[in-house]
C-alpha cells in the first residue's frame, strides 16, 4: 500500500471560483470504534494477539477509540484499589498505545455496582482512577462517567439531577485528585438516544402523559391572527383519534377547529419499545382566530408533540426545538411535562468539556435509512446552540440496533451478512454530514461469545458458531477502515447534492489531499455530479458492491480496482453501481 500510495500526483491549490457553501461547521475529529482492552486469550496479551490488533488498527487509522473500564478490574469493595490487577494493566496498555499515537480516547465505567452512583466516594474512586492513567502515560482525552446512565433500570436506576450530581462529585473530585482537564476533560452524558430518532430528531419534546382514565390535556399558541398551522403529533396507535384542535380570539371562548384526519406513517421503534406513528395535522384559510389548542382527549396513549409551525398576519410561528416556548401556560389545561433529553440538557448544564451520547441507526426494525441525516442534523444544531464554541460533539456508539434473542443477549448476525458494508457507510456519511465530530463504531472485534459486533471476532471458536467468532474480517471491515482511514483528523467535511437513493461524502484533507464517499442504497446504476474545487487529480478508487467480494491484499487490507484522474471543479461525473459503497481519495 506504502508504495502504491507514492505514486499518486500532487495536490494543486484548489481553484478559488468555486466557494465552499457546502462545507459542514464540524471540527472534524474522525470515525473510530469501541474496543474491549482484554486480550481474547488468557489474562495477558499475548505478542502474536496484540500484533494482530496493532497492525489491524494501524490501518484503519481510527480518529477516536472509546475503551470503557469495568470497576473490579482496579478496585473491589474488600481490598481497594489494585493497579497491578493483569485487567488494568491490559487496559492501561491499550489506552497507552492509542495516546502514543496521538489518537483521543473516550473512556469511563460499564458500572458502579456495589457503589451508590451519586456518592462522592464513587466520583474520587473514577478521579484516582484518571489520575493513575494521566501519571502512567495513558490520559483518555474525554472522561464521560458512567455507561449509558438514562437507561439504568431496576432498584439503581438514574435519573437526570442524579447525573447532575454525579458530574458535581466527579468535577469536585477531579480537583482534588489533581487530575489536569487540559489532558482529560468530563464528557457525556453517555446516554443511549434511541428519542433522536423517534422524534424529528429533536433532544426536546412536549408530552402529554397517558391518563388511563377521565382526564384532557392542553396546549395553547397565541399568534397574530392565525392563519394557518402544520404540526406534527406521535403516538403509539395507527388509529388515534385522541388529538383535536380548537381556535379562540379572546383565549376564553372556543370552537371546534376541523382538520382532516392525516394518515399516519409508521417511524422507528420509539421509548425503546414498541412503534411510534407520526401525524402530520395542516390547516389553512383560518379567520377570526387569535389562539390556536391542540387538545388530547382521555387516552391510555402518550402524545409528543414534534414541532408546530404557524403563519398569520404576515408573521411567522415556527418551533422546531419543540421546546413550546409560545404556550401560553395560563390556558394550558391537563399534565404537560418537558421531556428534554439527557445530552441536550447536559450540554446545557456547563459540566462538560465535550458533549458525547450514543444513537443507534434503527433501519433493521424497518426506518428508511434516510431518516438519519435531518433528525442528527437538528440534534447537532441543538447542542451547538447550547455549548461552548469548540465544544466536540461525539457519538461514543453508533452502529445498527441489534435485536434481543429469547435469553435477553443482542443478535449480531447481521454485522455477518454483505449489506452491513452500505449500512455503516451510509449511517457514517450521514453522520458526518449532519455535523458531528467524530462516530465510534460498535464495536471493533466482539466483546464477549454472544456479542459479536465488531470488524472481526475474538477468536474464541465455537465449532456451532466459527463464523461468528473468527479473527477473519468481516464484510463490513471493508468501507468502515476506509472511511476511518481517509477521513482524518482536521478534514474539512462537504455534503455535496445528492441524487436520491444516493449518499455523497466529500473531504479536504489536512494535506490538501481529497476524499470522495459515494453510497448507493438503490439497485440501480446512479450517475453523481461532483463539484468541488479540486483542480486536477489523481484518486484512487476503492469498491465495494453487495453481491462480489472486495478486492484486497494478503493481509486482507483493501486494495484499489482503479485511478481516476479528474478536475472536479465545475463538476465531473462519476457512476455507482447499485447497492455499493465507492471510496476516492489521494489521502495516504
Amino acid at each position: 500500500m506504502g508504495a502504491l500510495l507514492t505514486t499518486f500526483l500532487a495536490v494543486p491549490t484548489p481553484s478559488s471560483a468555486v466557494a465552499p457553501s457546502d462545507v459542514v461547521a464540524s471540527d472534524w475529529i474522525g470515525f473510530g470504534y469501541n474496543q474491549t482492552p482484554q486480550p481474547p486469550n488468557g489474562t495477558t496479551w499475548t505478542a502474536a494477539d496484540w500484533n494482530l490488533m496493532v497492525s489491524r488498527t494501524d490501518y484503519i487509522k481510527p480518529g477516536v477509540v472509546r475503551v470503557m473500564f469495568n470497576l473490579p478490574w482496579f478496585w473491589t469493595s474488600t481490598g481497594g484499589y489494585d493497579f497491578t490487577n493483569d485487567a488494568f494493566l491490559n487496559a492501561e496498555k491499550v489506552i497507552r498505545h492509542y495516546v502514543d499515537e496521538g489518537i483521543p480516547v473516550v473512556s469511563g465505567l460499564f458500572g458502579v455496582d456495589p457503589l451508590n452512583y451519586t456518592d462522592p466516594g464513587t466520583a474520587t474512586i473514577e478521579a484516582t482512577l484518571v489520575k493513575r492513567l494521566q501519571v502512567d502515560g495513558a490520559a483518555p482525552k474525554y472522561w464521560v462517567g458512567l455507561n449509558e446512565p438514562n437507561v439504568s433500570t431496576g432498584p439503581k436506576s438514574y435519573s437526570y439531577p442524579d447525573w447532575v450530581t454525579a458530574t458535581t462529585n466527579l468535577t469536585t473530585a477531579f480537583t482534588t485528585a489533581g487530575v489536569s482537564t487540559s489532558k482529560t476533560v468530563i464528557s457525556g452524558a453517555d446516554t443511549a438516544e434511541a428519542g433522536i430518532s423517534s422524534y424529528s430528531g429533536d433532544l426536546g419534546h412536549q408530552t402529554a402523559k397517558s391518563c388511563n382514565s377521565s382526564c384532557d390535556s392542553a396546549l395553547v399558541w397565541k399568534p397574530a391572527a392565525l392563519k394557518s398551522f402544520t404540526t406534527q403529533v406521535y403516538a403509539a396507535s395507527a388509529t388515534d383519534t385522541a388529538v383535536t384542535f380548537q381556535t379562540s380570539s379572546d383565549g376564553t371562548t372556543w370552537k371546534s377547529l376541523p382538520v382532516a384526519a392525516p394518515t399516519p406513517v409508521a417511524t422507528v421503534t420509539g421509548q425503546n419499545s414498541g412503534g411510534m406513528w407520526q401525524y402530520t395535522y395542516t390547516a389553512s384559510g383560518i379567520a377570526n382566530a387569535t389562539y390556536l389548542r391542540l387538545s388530547v382527549a382521555s387516552s391510555n396513549l402518550d402524545h409528543t408533540v414534534g414541532g408546530m409551525a404557524i403563519t398569520g398576519a404576515g408573521s411567522t410561528l415556527n418551533d422546531p426545538l419543540n421546546d413550546l416556548t409560545q404556550t401560553q401556560t395560563t390556558l394550558n389545561s391537563g399534565s404537560w411535562t418537558n421531556t428534554d433529553s439527557w445530552w441536550l440538557r447536559s450540554a446545557q448544564s456547563g459540566l462538560l468539556g465535550a458533549s458525547e451520547a450514543h444513537f443507534y441507526d434503527q433501519e433493521l426494525y424497518g426506518a428508511a435509512p434516510a431518516y438519519v441525516e435531518p433528525v442528527m442534523t437538528r440534534a447537532v444544531a441543538q447542542l451547538r446552540a447550547a455549548t461552548p464554541d469548540g465544544t466536540p460533539v461525539l457519538l461514543g456508539e453508533t452502529g445498527m440496533k441489534a435485536a434481543q434473542n429469547a435469553d435477553g443477549s443482542k443478535n449480531y448476525d447481521f454485522a455477518l451478512d454483505t449489506t452491513q458494508p452500505l449500512r455503516m457507510a451510509d449511517l457514517a456519511v450521514q453522520e458526518a454530514r449532519a455535523g458531528v465530530d467524530g462516530a465510534a463504531a460498535w464495536c471493533l472485534d466482539g466483546y464477549a461469545a454472544q456479542t459479536y459486533c465488531g470488524m472481526w471476532g475474538r477468536g474464541t471458536e465455537d465449532p456451532h458458531t466459527v463464523s461468528a467468532h473468527s479473527t477473519a474480517f468481516r464484510p463490513w471491515f471493508y468501507t468502515w477502515s476506509l472511511l476511518s482511514r481517509y477521513l482524518p483528523t482536521g478534514s474539512t467535511i462537504h455534503a455535496p447534492a445528492e441524487p436520491t437513493g444516493v449518499r455523497v461524502l466529500a473531504a479536504r484533507l489536512p494535506t490538501g489531499a481529497w476524499t470522495f464517499v459515494l453510497v448507493n442504497r438503490t439497485a440501480d446504476t446512479q450517475t453523481v455530479s461532483l463539484n468541488e474545487p479540486t483542480g486536477t487529480v489523481t484518486l484512487d478508487k476503492y469498491l465495494y458492491t453487495s453481491t462480489s467480494a472486495p478486492t484486497v491484499d494478503a493481509d486482507g487490507f483493501p486494495t484499489k480496482v482503479r485511478t481516476l484522474t479528474a478536475d472536479f471543479t465545475g463538476g465531473h461525473n462519476v457512476t455507482v453501481p447499485g447497492n455499493s459503497v465507492i471510496v476516492f481519495t489521494n489521502g495516504s
